[in-house]
């Protein structure tokens, strides 16, 4: 256990490896030592003298390279123990006579130890810095570096490059390369800051190249390929691969570089691309690509087409059996159509030679966005694959072929595909969005199709449109059969869409030889088909003309239960003339059918549907138009394919009448009878047989012929024709123009029948006869004048109509007729008054004239509507032109009595202004107005905007009156004469206006005269509102007075009540009474009265039972005179003329002549007819006058008292200073007299009482007595 340890190094092994140790320890110390040496002799010997060696390393150089090399200078450097040598203007000769030598402004190498062992050059690194290289392939394939060849099959060539490869690194840095290639057509390349690097490492050689190109050319470049092989004698031998990376490449730049980019003429990407080489072949190659933006040109002077991103895998080796393997994954292309791939994988195998074929598939493949490459594709005699313009997405195809590719011996195809579609070329048809299975051969094929999402067939030689199906189950198969035959079996079709649902079987076939269309047995049934969806499914054979009418005929409706047998030749379809059988049969429900344009429709037809060869028939067991049931009505074409194919509906109706006439007016007939129907209306029934021929080439050519049995009918005509009641008779008619024969008819209260025919011209005539009663007549054109007429007459009527109206002329006697109207329409009824009424168009107008006897003539022009344009009528010597528009009246008469014609107008309200402007013009010596006479009258009158405004012009009148808005009248008259004259009497006042209706008014006379006298100016404003009749202002005024009236009339709860403010000033007051004729009554007197009054009833006429009120009454410096009582039932009251005349006491020398008065102060009160007068009081310089009492103004009497004062104390005692002559006591008698307050009047005062009418008043005296006995009765 406790033996000594033995070391490591005690043991034999120890000793071995102590004495290895020393051994290498010494060797080293030795290569220290030798190394040394030679460091000092390379830092003290060489580089000082390395100058001397320069013919040495270019003579060891040329030997090398195999071409004379020339140094300008060589230096060098020791960093540590690394020598690098500088080599300075290089050159190397170019063998080629007259070439240019390579030049190399500095090279700098590192010698390397295997130069002692090879004893030739060898360096571990050798750099080139910025050399500028000039790298070209001519055209006969031989490689230029700066003019010297490179020719591998030269010794010389191979001699240099494998004195290259043998170099353990050699670098070019920040070089400048012009490429040029001029075999691949190549434009110059120039690369900058161009890096190279070419390495020998233990497992063969590495060459890396990084390098610039032009701004725009490329982002990134990279080429770097790795190999085994060393001599290039040998390179059959080698072995290796190759990777090129390119960034951001500018197609658009680089097609100027390289000519084959000229397909390719923009986009921008990056690829990277790795190839395998071996024995001197291609062994494999694959590629990255990611391009944007891509523009194609497939062709040089071709289109471009836009291939926005463009990416994918691409893999190509040679393939087992010595042809090819292309293998593609992860492909990305999209058009402007769509995604052509979209990460879709490809394969492809094929061989050339005497055994040619192979072999491919594909999948997730978008054949939509083939289509704008197809489009441009030099695909030479494959261009149908252009006119296939394929679309749809083709989920996996497999194909294998023998032979040639465009052109193979055999070949079989499998695919799997969803919404494919293609164009039609020429008989194949076109579809698309179809989603099946294919599998076919050269002997022939399947194909299932099985399409929930919908599809649409195209077949341009057989259906006008392409046919839309929503679901479609189908499976076909052919077979080619010898001299080309293909013979189809449809196993079983059934598809549906929004029209119809369908099941089709049968068989095709297709032989040259024997029908170029090709044989058919085909069968078809479909439950049921929109009406409106038939034309599309008609094939071409049937004209264009009859399907486009049918397709814009058939309205609603649907066909049921539809079988469809078509079999034979169909070179010879529709087979009019036998070789097959084209039959189509249907039971129509509720079918609308419009059978020309404008014509009413055919509606709710059922029936049968029958199209047998070339023609259709419909024939309807029942149907409706313009809501009238319709019996048995045929409508058929002979020949749908016809050059000029005809329509004929054939049928009749029973229904109402009106419904006929709706029918008319809504069809071409209206014009064809040149607006006839219009306006026409009926009540009743009829019977109509119909029969239509329409050219489908020019439906407007229709051929009609018709008939309609009128049966005890209402007929209202229009254009101002009346009413025909229990209208009888059968009207035929054509495009041509109506006929008829004594269709009896009621009308006006009387009889008729009428009688119409088209001539040859197309000129239509009606002819009407009959007798009717006058009273009627105008209850239908003239009703207010109804209740002055009676009687029948007789009449004719002719209406002549070609294409419009051209002329009706209404004739009559009026024999029969009586009218009491004014003069000069009196008539008796055994008299006869010619009456001719006309109308004519006149260009876009209608002419009417009118000729009544000798009397009245009138002219109209109507408009289309029938309303006035303008016109004019003449009555009597009545002249004047027509109006440019409205119409004009002209009346001219040695005397008009204008009572009667306003008592008419007046009637009943009166009658509507027309809505024309009218004028009027009327002259007459004479006019009279309720036995009131205005002479030398002209009257114009014309329209204005809101009413008329006539100039009345005669010798008791002058100036305007105007009617405006809201029945405001104007007048403003220069001067007025009233009273005006009557025929029976001489001059009267004019009596009150009873109407108590008052319209606003507006009224200025200038000049108003009464009994040729001044009254001066008169201004008159009222406002007229619902209720309520205001006098604004009532002012008549002249130099001696103003009178002022203000006033309101109401009406409430059928009452009315008008109240008046009036005031009255006068400067002279016997002047003023003067202009009424009251010239005799009062001498001079400043007047003033104001009052407010009211009573029952109209402004226009006071009723005196209800007046009420009160009036004051003042006046001064004036004298009454010998007037005449009852001159005014209120002065009545007032004057003392009757006191003056009859009294017969002691105050005759008091009055004299008449009573002067200083003031009169009082009031009247009024109060339902009665006056009172309290305290009423005349002051004067010869009495005082007190009136008190009592008056009924609706009986006219009165009860009176009048107390007169003579005022005498003041006459004594100026008579008694007089008679004294001593003014003193005259003074103080005076002076006493008015402190006494005139005793002497009072005592000689008296009293009287007035009674009985105004008109004759009785004045009694009441007493007689001293005042101080008087005071003793108070």
């Amino acid at each position: 256990m406790n033996a000594p340890r033995k070391t490591l190094m005690s043991l034999p092994v120890g000793a071995t490896l102590k004495r290895l140790a020393r051994a290498l320890a010494v060797a080293g110390g030795i290569l220290a030592g030798l190394l040394l040496l030679l460091w000092a002799w390379l830092a003290w010997y060489l580089l000082p003298n390395l100058g001397t060696y320069k013919p040495q390393l270019e003579q060891e150089l040329s030997a090398a390279l195999g071409h004379a090399v020339h140094i300008g200078s060589l230096t060098g450097s020791l960093q540590g123990p690394v020598l690098t040598l500088a080599l300075h203007q290089v050159e190397i000769d170019n063998p080629n006579p007259g070439g240019y030598p390579l030049q190399l402004a500095e090279l700098s190498a590192r010698p390397s130890w295997k130069s002692l062992i090879s004893w030739s050059p060898r360096f571990t690194r050798i750099t080139l810095t910025a050399p500028e290289l000039s790298l070209r392939r001519a055209r006969d394939g031989h490689l230029y570096l700066n003019g010297i060849v490179l020719d591998g099959s030269r010794s010389s060539d191979s001699q240099m490059l494998d004195w290259l490869l043998e170099q353990d690194e050699i670098r070019i840095e920040q070089a400048r390369l012009r490429w040029r290639d001029e075999a691949m057509g190549l434009a110059e390349l120039d690369l900058t800051q161009g890096n190279l690097s070419l390495v020998q490492g233990l497992f063969g050689h590495r060459l890396t190249l990084t390098a610039h190109a032009p701004e725009g050319w490329l982002d990134a470049f990279r080429f770097q390929m790795t190999w085994r092989g060393d001599r290039l004698e040998n390179w059959r031998t080698w072995r290796g691969k190759f990777a090129l990376d390119v960034g951001g490449a500018n197609l658009a730049d680089w097609r100027r570089t390289l000519a084959w980019l000229a397909h390719m003429p923009a986009g921008q990407g990056g690829a990277r691309v790795e190839a395998s080489f071996a024995d001197g072949q291609f062994t494999s190659g694959q590629a990255r690509f990611d391009l944007k933006n891509v523009v194609l040109r497939p062709e040089a002077a071709g289109p471009l087409v836009a291939v926005p991103n463009l990416s994918g895998e691409v893999e190509l080796k040679p393939g087992a059996d010595g042809g090819s393997e292309l293998l593609a994954r992860n492909l990305v292309a999209q058009t402007i159509d769509g995604k052509l791939f979209d990460r879709a994988e490809f394969r492809a195998r094929w061989r050339e030679g005497a055994k040619a074929g192979g072999s491919l598939s594909l999948s997730r493949a978008d054949l939509g966005a083939l289509r704008p490459l197809l489009r441009v594709l030099p695909l030479g005699e494959n261009a149908a694959w252009r006119a296939l313009d394929p679309d749809g997405f083709v989920e996996e195809v497999t194909a294998d072929w023998q032979g040639s590719l465009a052109a193979p011996g055999r070949y079989a195809v499998k695919g799997r595909f969803s919404g494919l579609g293609w164009q039609p070329v020429k008989l194949l048809p076109g579809i698309s969005g179809i989603s099946g299975e294919l599998d076919f051969s050269e002997r022939g094929g399947m194909l299932r199709l099985s399409d929930p999402d919908g599809a649409t067939l195209t077949m341009p030689s057989v259906f006008a449109r392409p046919i839309e199906v929503r679901k479609l189950d189908a499976a076909v198969r052919w077979a080619r059969q010898p001299k080309g035959v293909v013979d189809v079996e449809l196993e079983q079709v059934d598809l549906k869409n929004a029209d119809l649902e369908a099941r089709v079987q049968g068989r095709y076939r297709w032989a040259p030889d024997e029908s170029a269309a090709g044989l058919i047995d085909l069968t078809a049934s479909i439950p049921k088909v929109a009406a409106t969806a038939v034309p599309a499914y008609l094939p071409l054979v049937v004209g264009d003309d009859t399907r486009t009418w049918l397709a814009g005929a058939l309205k609603a409706g649907q066909a049921e239960n539809a079988q469809l047998k078509l079999s034979g030749n169909l070179d010879r379809f529709p087979f009019t003339d036998g070789g097959g059988e084209f039959l189509v049969t249907a039971a129509t429900r509720n079918v609308s059918l419009e059978y020309g344009e404008g014509w009413p429709w055919i509606t709710h037809i059922n029936g049968l549907l029958e199209f047998r060869n070339a023609g259709m028939l419909v024939k309807a067991t029942d149907a409706r138009s313009m809501n009238a049931a319709i019996g048995p009505t045929t409508v058929s074409i002979a020949d749908l394919g016809a050059d000029h194919p005809h329509l004929l509906v054939d049928g009749g109706a029973k229904g109402a009448s009106a419904d006929f006439v709706r029918f008319m007016q809504q069809s071409p007939l209206n014009t064809m009878l040149d607006g006839f129907p219009q306006g026409l209306k009926a009540q009743g029934n009829g019977q109509l047989s119909l029969r239509l021929d329409i050219p489908l080439t020019d439906v407007k050519a229709i051929a009609v012929a018709g008939q309609y049995a009128f049966l005890d009918n209402t007929l209202e005509l229009g254009h101002g024709i009346p009413a025909l009641q229990q209208v009888r008779g059968r009207l035929a008619f054509s495009e041509r123009g109506v006929s008829a024969r004594g269709i009896a008819f009621q009308a006006l209260g009387g009889y008729g029948r009428l009688d119409a025919d088209t001539q040859p011209s197309g000129l239509m005539r009606f002819v009407v006869n009959g007798r009717a009663d006058a009273r009627a007549a105008l209850a239908e054109y003239v009703p207010p004048l109804v209740p002055n007429v009676g009687g029948m007459t007789p009449f004719r009527l002719v209406i002549d109509v070609n294409r419009q109206l051209k002329s009706l002329q209404l004739d009559s006697t009026l024999h029969g007729v009586t009218s009491d109207l004014p003069v000069p329409f009196a008539k008796r009824a055994d008299a006869s008054w010619p009456l001719r009424l006309t109308i004519s168009p006149s260009g876009t107008q209608s002419r009417l004239t009118l000729r009544l006897g000798q009397e009245v003539r009138a002219q109209f022009y109507l408009k289309d509507s029938g309303t006035l344009a303008r016109g004019a009528v003449w009555v009597a010597q009545g002249r004047g032109n027509l109006p440019r528009q409205g119409l004009a009246i002209y009346v001219a008469s040695p005397s008009i009595d204008a009572a009667p014609w306003l008592a008419l107008l007046g009637r009943d309200g009166g009658g509507a202004m027309p809505d024309v402007p009218l004028t009027l013009n009327l002259q007459a010596d004479q006019v009279s107005i309720d036995g009131r006479l205005l002479h030398a009258v002209k009257v114009n009158l014309e329209p204005r905007s809101s009413g008329w405004s006539a100039r009345v012009d005669a010798r008791e009148l002058n100036g305007t009156v105007s009617l405006g808005e809201q029945g405001r009248v104007q007048m403003r008259l220069a001067s007025l004469s009233l009273p005006l004259a009557r025929q029976d009497e001489g001059d009267v006042p004019v009596a009150a206006n009873s109407n108590e209706s008052l319209p606003s008014l507006d009224v200025q006379i200038d000049r108003l005269t009464w009994k040729d006298r001044s009254m001066g100016k008169l201004t008159l404003m009222s406002t007229r509102q619902k209720n309520e009749w205001k006098l604004d202002r009532f002012q008549l005024s002249n130099s001696d007075g103003q009178i002022n009236l203000r006033g309101v009339q109401r009406t409430q709860d059928g009452q009315m009540r008008s109240q008046l403010n009036v005031q009255l000033d006068s400067a002279s007051l016997g002047k003023l009474l003067a202009r009424f004729g009251e010239a005799d009554l009062v001498r001079g007197g400043k007047f003033r009265s104001t009052g407010q009054l009211e009573w029952q009833g109209g402004m226009t006429s006071i009723q005196w039972p209800s007046l009420s009120g009160e009036i004051t009454l003042s006046a001064e410096s004036g004298q009454f005179t010998r007037a005449e009582p009852g001159v005014g039932r209120l002065l009545g009251l007032t004057t003392l003329q009757s006191l003056g005349r009859r009294l017969r006491f002691d105050f005759k020398d008091v009055f004299g002549e008449g009573f002067a008065f200083d003031s009169i102060n009082g009031a009247i009160g009024l109060d339902n007819g009665m006056a009172t007068l309290n305290d009423f009081v005349v002051r004067g310089p010869a009495a005082t006058i007190t009136l008190t009492g009592k008056a009924n103004l609706v009986r006219e009497t009165q009860n009176l008292t009048a107390r007169v004062l003579p005022s005498l104390s003041e006459g004594v005692a100026i008579a008694a200073g007089a008679a004294t002559l001593n003014p003193l006591v005259g003074a103080a008698a005076l002076a006493a007299q008015k402190l006494l307050q005139d005793p002497l009047g009072k005592l000689f005062a008296s009293e009287y009482r007035i009674t009985g009418t105004f008109a004759s008043p009785k004045i009694d005296s009441v007493s007689r007595t001293a005042p101080a006995d008087r005071e003793k009765n108070r």
